[in-house]
Protein backbone atom coordinates (compact mmCIF):
# COMPACT_ATOMS: atom_id res chain seq x y z
CA UNK A 1 0.00 0.00 0.00
CA UNK A 2 1.36 3.41 -0.60
CA UNK A 3 1.68 5.82 2.44
CA UNK A 4 -0.54 9.08 1.71
CA UNK A 5 -0.19 12.39 3.90
CA UNK A 6 -2.35 15.71 4.56
CA UNK A 7 -0.98 18.91 4.18
CA UNK A 8 -0.91 18.67 7.98
CA UNK A 9 1.53 15.40 7.80
CA UNK A 10 4.19 17.87 5.39
CA UNK A 11 3.80 20.72 8.01
CA UNK A 12 4.90 18.25 10.62
CA UNK A 13 7.48 16.74 9.26
CA UNK A 14 8.81 19.08 7.39
CA UNK A 15 8.47 22.29 9.26
CA UNK A 16 6.50 24.26 6.20
CA UNK A 17 3.22 25.66 7.22
CA UNK A 18 0.72 24.27 5.69
CA UNK A 19 -0.38 27.71 4.39
CA UNK A 20 2.80 28.05 3.03
CA UNK A 21 2.54 24.83 1.21
CA UNK A 22 -1.18 26.21 -0.11
CA UNK A 23 0.36 28.82 -1.43
CA UNK A 24 3.43 27.44 -3.12
CA UNK A 25 1.04 25.04 -5.04
CA UNK A 26 -0.79 27.74 -6.47
CA UNK A 27 2.09 29.94 -7.21
CA UNK A 28 4.88 27.77 -8.22
CA UNK A 29 2.78 24.83 -8.94
CA UNK A 30 5.80 22.67 -7.33
CA UNK A 31 3.27 19.45 -5.97
CA UNK A 32 -0.15 18.80 -7.25
CA UNK A 33 -2.31 17.30 -4.58
CA UNK A 34 -4.37 14.26 -5.37
CA UNK A 35 -7.82 13.99 -4.33
CA UNK A 36 -9.75 11.59 -2.92
CA UNK A 37 -13.42 10.56 -3.83
CA UNK A 38 -14.97 12.62 -1.40
CA UNK A 39 -12.34 15.27 -2.44
CA UNK A 40 -10.02 15.62 0.33
CA UNK A 41 -7.06 16.19 -0.64
CA UNK A 42 -3.44 14.01 0.36
CA UNK A 43 0.06 13.69 -1.06
CA UNK A 44 2.31 10.57 -2.09
CA UNK A 45 5.75 9.69 -0.59
CA UNK A 46 7.47 11.58 -3.45
CA UNK A 47 5.89 15.04 -2.63
CA UNK A 48 6.87 14.37 0.58
CA UNK A 49 10.63 13.87 -0.44
CA UNK A 50 10.68 16.96 -2.71
CA UNK A 51 9.03 19.20 0.52
CA UNK A 52 12.05 18.06 2.23
CA UNK A 53 14.37 18.65 -0.37
CA UNK A 54 12.51 22.51 -0.57
CA UNK A 55 12.75 22.87 2.71
CA UNK A 56 16.47 21.97 2.94
CA UNK A 57 17.42 24.39 0.12
CA UNK A 58 15.34 27.25 2.06
CA UNK A 59 17.30 26.22 4.73
CA UNK A 60 20.18 27.37 3.16
CA UNK A 61 19.22 30.61 1.64
CA UNK A 62 18.41 29.49 -1.96
CA UNK A 63 14.83 32.08 -3.02
CA UNK A 64 11.63 29.96 -3.82
CA UNK A 65 11.32 31.92 -6.95
CA UNK A 66 14.84 29.82 -7.95
CA UNK A 67 14.30 26.73 -6.65
CA UNK A 68 10.62 27.01 -8.38
CA UNK A 69 12.47 27.25 -11.96
CA UNK A 70 14.31 23.58 -10.81
CA UNK A 71 12.42 20.13 -12.06
CA UNK A 72 12.66 17.75 -9.22
CA UNK A 73 16.16 15.77 -10.20
CA UNK A 74 17.78 19.21 -10.20
CA UNK A 75 16.68 19.42 -6.45
CA UNK A 76 17.39 16.57 -5.30
CA UNK A 77 20.92 17.04 -7.19
CA UNK A 78 21.19 20.39 -5.42
CA UNK A 79 20.57 19.02 -2.02
CA UNK A 80 23.23 16.06 -2.47
CA UNK A 81 25.61 18.75 -3.25
CA UNK A 82 24.94 20.94 -0.30
CA UNK A 83 24.91 17.66 2.29
CA UNK A 84 28.63 16.68 1.35
CA UNK A 85 29.71 20.80 0.75
CA UNK A 86 28.06 22.05 3.96
CA UNK A 87 28.59 20.78 7.13
CA UNK A 88 25.64 21.90 9.58
CA UNK A 89 23.49 19.38 12.14
CA UNK A 90 20.07 19.84 10.30
CA UNK A 91 21.64 19.22 6.89
CA UNK A 92 23.20 15.73 7.85
CA UNK A 93 19.71 14.89 9.56
CA UNK A 94 17.64 15.80 6.54
CA UNK A 95 20.99 13.85 4.45
CA UNK A 96 20.08 10.57 6.53
CA UNK A 97 16.54 10.96 5.92
CA UNK A 98 16.27 10.84 2.71
CA UNK A 99 19.06 8.09 2.59
CA UNK A 100 16.96 6.22 4.53
CA UNK A 101 13.08 6.85 2.78
CA UNK A 102 14.89 5.93 -0.65
CA UNK A 103 16.95 2.96 1.28
CA UNK A 104 19.81 4.70 -0.29
CA UNK A 105 23.10 3.07 1.51
CA UNK A 106 25.87 4.90 -0.74
CA UNK A 107 24.28 8.26 0.47
CA UNK A 108 24.05 6.95 4.11
CA UNK A 109 27.81 6.01 4.10
CA UNK A 110 28.67 9.30 2.60
CA UNK A 111 27.11 11.53 5.22
CA UNK A 112 27.73 9.33 8.83
CA UNK A 113 32.01 9.24 6.95
CA UNK A 114 31.39 13.09 6.41
CA UNK A 115 30.14 13.67 9.94
CA UNK A 116 33.22 11.41 11.85
CA UNK A 117 35.40 13.25 9.72
CA UNK A 118 34.34 16.30 10.90
CA UNK A 119 33.07 15.78 14.60
CA UNK A 120 34.46 12.08 15.75
CA UNK A 121 32.61 9.12 16.38
CA UNK A 122 30.49 10.02 19.45
CA UNK A 123 29.53 13.65 18.52
CA UNK A 124 28.34 12.32 15.48
CA UNK A 125 25.93 9.88 17.73
CA UNK A 126 25.17 12.63 19.95
CA UNK A 127 24.29 15.40 17.37
CA UNK A 128 23.31 13.62 14.27
CA UNK A 129 22.22 10.39 15.19
CA UNK A 130 20.12 10.52 18.19
CA UNK A 131 18.35 13.42 16.61
CA UNK A 132 17.70 11.77 13.37
CA UNK A 133 16.50 8.84 15.65
CA UNK A 134 13.66 10.95 17.29
CA UNK A 135 12.86 12.48 13.91
CA UNK A 136 12.51 8.63 12.13
CA UNK A 137 9.96 8.18 15.08
CA UNK A 138 7.96 10.99 14.22
CA UNK A 139 8.30 9.87 10.23
CA UNK A 140 7.14 6.90 11.55
CA UNK A 141 4.22 7.78 13.68
CA UNK A 142 2.89 9.67 10.65
CA UNK A 143 3.13 6.22 8.43
CA UNK A 144 6.17 8.40 6.18
CA UNK A 145 8.46 5.71 7.35
CA UNK A 146 7.48 2.24 7.39
CA UNK A 147 9.25 -0.87 9.67
CA UNK A 148 11.27 -1.38 6.43
CA UNK A 149 12.88 1.80 6.05
CA UNK A 150 13.30 1.68 10.21
CA UNK A 151 14.64 -1.85 9.70
CA UNK A 152 17.31 -0.29 6.94
CA UNK A 153 17.99 2.48 8.56
CA UNK A 154 19.23 1.20 12.10
CA UNK A 155 20.90 -2.14 10.97
CA UNK A 156 22.90 0.69 9.17
CA UNK A 157 23.74 2.20 12.34
CA UNK A 158 24.05 -1.07 14.35
CA UNK A 159 26.92 -2.10 11.62
CA UNK A 160 28.71 1.63 12.55
CA UNK A 161 28.66 1.05 15.99
CA UNK A 162 30.06 -2.42 16.12
CA UNK A 163 32.91 -1.46 14.32
CA UNK A 164 33.58 1.29 16.60
CA UNK A 165 32.97 -0.45 19.59
CA UNK A 166 35.65 -3.33 17.99
CA UNK A 167 38.13 -0.76 17.02
CA UNK A 168 38.67 0.75 20.84
CA UNK A 169 41.56 -0.48 22.69
CA UNK A 170 41.01 -1.13 25.90
CA UNK A 171 43.63 -1.48 28.69
CA UNK A 172 42.13 -3.35 32.20
CA UNK A 173 43.38 -3.03 35.64
CA UNK A 174 42.69 -4.34 38.83
CA UNK A 175 40.97 -0.90 39.87
CA UNK A 176 38.91 -0.48 36.40
CA UNK A 177 35.33 -0.15 37.10
CA UNK A 178 32.43 -2.45 35.94
CA UNK A 179 29.33 -1.80 33.98
CA UNK A 180 26.75 -3.83 33.51
CA UNK A 181 24.47 -2.92 30.52
CA UNK A 182 21.47 -4.50 29.83
CA UNK A 183 17.97 -3.89 27.97
CA UNK A 184 14.72 -4.22 29.85
CA UNK A 185 12.54 -7.42 29.04
CA UNK A 186 10.16 -5.29 26.55
CA UNK A 187 12.91 -3.26 24.95
CA UNK A 188 14.06 -4.55 21.05
CA UNK A 189 16.12 -1.53 20.79
CA UNK A 190 19.95 -1.70 21.05
CA UNK A 191 21.76 1.46 19.66
CA UNK A 192 21.77 3.63 22.89
CA UNK A 193 22.81 0.17 24.64
CA UNK A 194 25.81 -0.07 22.17
CA UNK A 195 26.51 3.74 21.98
CA UNK A 196 26.66 3.45 26.26
CA UNK A 197 29.16 0.16 25.63
CA UNK A 198 31.46 2.55 22.57
CA UNK A 199 31.56 5.45 24.89
CA UNK A 200 32.02 3.07 28.54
Amino acid sequence: MVNTYSIKDLEHISGIKAHTLRIWEQRYNFIKPKRTETNIRYYNGEDLKLILNISMLKDNGYKISKIAKMDANEISLEVARLSENEFRFPEQIQALTLSMLNMDEERFEKTIATSILQLGFEKTMIHIIYPFLAKVGILWQTGAANTAHEHFITNLIRRKLLVAIDGQVVTRSESSKKYLLFLTQEEMHELGLLCACYIL
